[in-house]
């Protein structure tokens, strides 16, 4: 499961980020790291962005983005 497929209010944990993701490095600065927690606030209508709580703040991801993190919930 990818955090695309998160819906709104679902909580999980981070697996991985896959190696072809453009702002790989941006994520882990922003605290997707392996093993942290992340729930999905708020989902756009037509898809995109979608808005995420991560390490007490919240972050937006385009849908092509979000679909390149794998989570558990």
């Amino acid at each position: 499961m990818t955090l695309a497929d998160m819906k709104e209010n679902d909580s999980g944990i981070i697996l991985y980020i896959n190696n072809e993701c453009e702002i790989k490095r941006r994520l882990y600065d922003m605290g997707f790291i392996k093993g942290n927690e992340i729930s999905c606030v708020r989902r756009n209508f037509l898809g995109s962005p979608i808005a995420y709580k991560i390490e007490g703040s919240v972050v937006a991801l385009r849908k092509n983005d979000a679909q390149k993190v794998g989570v558990v919930l």
